[in-house]
C-alpha cells in the first residue's frame, strides 16, 4: 500500500498558499517533479532504467513527450516543451517515407501491417527506429504531436518554418489515407486493435488546431506567406467533420460495444479539449470513477491485465513490457477479477480537469472540493523517498508500486495538478490568479 510517511501531516482537506508552499518545499527537496531530458530536448518514459534497461523505459515515446512537454508549458517553461517538440519534429522528418508510403499506396493495404506505419516509439540519441516488434498503429499518439506541434504556433511560441510545414502537412493526408475516424489503432494503451475514441479524438484535435493555423494570417520563419488555398482548408473541415461525426454518435464511450470506460478518453478533456460541453465531460468523467477508481489509483479500463496480481511471477523482466497487442488472450487469462493495476497518472489529471473548472468558474466549489481530492490521492500514491509511479500492482495480496518509478508522464501531472492548485487556492482566498 502506498505510504503516507513523506507527507503524512502536510496532506489537507483544505489548503493556504502557506501550506501548498510546504508541499511544494517537500517534493522539491525529493526531486519529485524533476524532470530531464536525455537527447534532443527529448524524454524517456522513466529516468530509472539504463539505455540497457529490459523494460524499454528508456526509450522514447511520442505520445508521453507531448504530455509532458505541454506539462511544462503550462507551467510557463517554455524552453523544454519548445526543445521537445524540436526533437520530435526532427524524428518525424525522418518518418517522412513512412508517411508517403501509405498516402500513396492505392491499394489501402499498406496500412494493415502496423510495422509499416510511421513509429511512435524510437531511441533518442541517434533519433533512430528501434529494431523490435511494435504496435505502431497509434493514431491518438499522432494526433498529439500535431495538436501540440500548432498549439506552440498559434501561441507564438514556436513559429512553423518550412521544414515544420514539409512534415506536418503530411499527417492530414496521411490521416486521411487511413481513414482515421473508423481505423483500427493500438491506441494510448499500445494493445489490440479497436476504432478508438480517445485515438479519433486526439487527430479531431490536432486537424483543428492545424485549422486554426491555417485560417489566421501567418508567417514562416524565413517570411514566406503560408495563408491556405481553400482547397486545403476544405480539406480540413472534411476531415474533422468525419472525426466530430463518429466522436458524436459514440461518446462518453471509447470502443463501443466491446470497451465503454476507458480512462484515455480523459485526454479529450484535458489537454486536448476536444470535449467542450460540460455535459458530455460529466458523462465521460462519471464513467471512469464509477467503473475505474480503485482504492489507490485509477484503472485504465476494466479487464485491463498488464500488471494484473503477481505479474512478475507469470513474465520474466524483458517480457513484462513487451508487445502484447497478439498476445492479449493469454495475458487476459491470468487476470482475476478486480486485481487490475490502479495507476498514478489519472488522479493529478481528474485534480487538473477539475482544477481547469474551477478557474474558468471560481464560483463552482463541487470543482475545486474534487480538484483537491484527487490532488490528495496523488500525493498519497508517491512512495518513501517521494517517487512518482506508474502504476500498483498486487503481488502476494498486496498493492505495490512497480519499477517504472519514476514515471515521467506522472510527474508532468502531478507537477502541472499542484500549480493548478496553488492558483486556485489563490482564488478562492481572493487574491487573483
Amino acid at each position: 500500500m502506498p505510504q503516507d510517511g513523506l507527507l503524512q501531516y502536510l496532506i489537507a482537506e483544505e489548503y493556504t498558499p502557506e501550506s501548498l508552499a510546504k508541499i511544494r518545499e517537500t517534493l522539491e527537496a525529493h526531486g519529485t517533479h524533476a524532470i530531464l531530458p536525455v537527447e534532443h530536448g527529448l524524454f524517456a518514459a522513466t529516468a530509472a532504467p539504463g539505455a540497457n534497461s529490459v523494460s524499454g523505459y528508456h526509450n522514447v515515446w511520442v505520445r508521453d513527450n507531448v504530455l509532458v512537454a505541454n506539462s511544462f508549458r503550462l507551467r510557463g517553461e517554455l524552453a523544454p516543451a519548445i526543445a521537445c517538440m524540436q526533437g520530435l519534429s526532427q524524428f518525424f522528418a525522418r518518418q517522412r517515407p513512412r508517411f508517403l508510403d501509405i498516402i500513396n499506396d492505392t491499394s489501402r493495404l499498406l496500412k494493415d501491417d502496423v510495422q509499416r506505419r510511421p513509429h511512435i516509439r524510437f531511441a533518442a540519441q541517434a533519433l533512430g527506429e528501434l529494431p523490435e516488434k511494435w504496435p505502431h498503429a497509434q493514431n491518438d499518439a499522432l494526433g498529439l504531436a500535431l495538436w501540440f506541434r500548432f498549439v506552440l504556433a498559434n501561441s507564438g511560441a514556436l513559429p512553423l518554418t518550412a521544414a515544420d510545414w514539409e512534415t506536418y502537412e503530411l499527417l492530414p493526408r496521411y490521416f486521411e489515407a487511413i481513414e482515421y475516424w473508423q481505423d483500427r489503432d493500438s491506441g494510448a494503451w499500445e494493445e489490440g486493435l479497436a476504432i478508438r475514441n480517445s485515438s479519433v479524438g486526439a487527430v479531431v484535435a490536432g486537424l483543428e488546431e492545424m485549422r486554426e493555423n491555417l485560417r489566421s494570417p501567418d508567417k514562416r520563419e524565413n517570411g514566406d506567406d503560408v495563408s491556405a488555398p481553400p482547397e486545403r482548408l476544405a480539406r480540413l473541415d472534411h476531415l474533422i467533420a468525419k472525426g466530430r461525426a463518429r466522436l458524436d454518435a459514440t461518446l462518453p464511450f471509447e470502443a463501443p460495444p466491446e470497451r465503454l470506460a476507458d480512462s484515455a478518453l480523459l485526454s479529450l478533456i484535458h489537454p486536448l479539449r476536444v470535449v467542450r460541453e460540460l455535459a458530455a465531460q460529466d458523462a465521460i468523467l462519471s464513467l471512469v470513477q464509477a467503473r475505474l477508481k480503485g482504492e489507490i489509483g485509477i484503472k485504465r479500463y476494466a479487464g485491463d491485465s498488464y500488471f494484473c496480481q503477481d505479474y512478475d511471477q507469470w513474465f520474466a523482466p524483458g517480457q513484462m513490457s513487451s508487445d502484447f497487442s497478439e498476445r492479449m488472450a493469454y495475458r487476459d487469462a491470468l487476470l482475476q477479477p478486480g486485481c487490475e493495476a490502479q495507476w498514478c497518472i489519472f488522479d493529478p489529471q481528474l485534480s487538473i480537469i477539475y482544477g481547469e473548472r474551477f478557474l474558468a468558474n471560481p464560483s463552482d466549489a463541487e470543482s475545486f472540493r474534487r480538484q483537491v481530492y484527487f490532488f490528495n490521492r496523488s500525493l498519497r500514491q508517491l512512495t518513501p523517498t517521494g517517487g512518482c509511479p506508474e502504476l500498483y500492482f498486487l503481488k502476494d495480496g498486496e498493492y505495490v508500486p512497480n519499477d517504472h518509478t519514476p514515471l515521467l508522464w506522472t510527474q508532468a501531472n502531478q507537477a502541472l495538478a499542484l500549480h493548478l492548485l496553488e492558483r486556485s487556492v489563490k482564488v478562492k482566498l481572493g487574491a487573483g490568479v
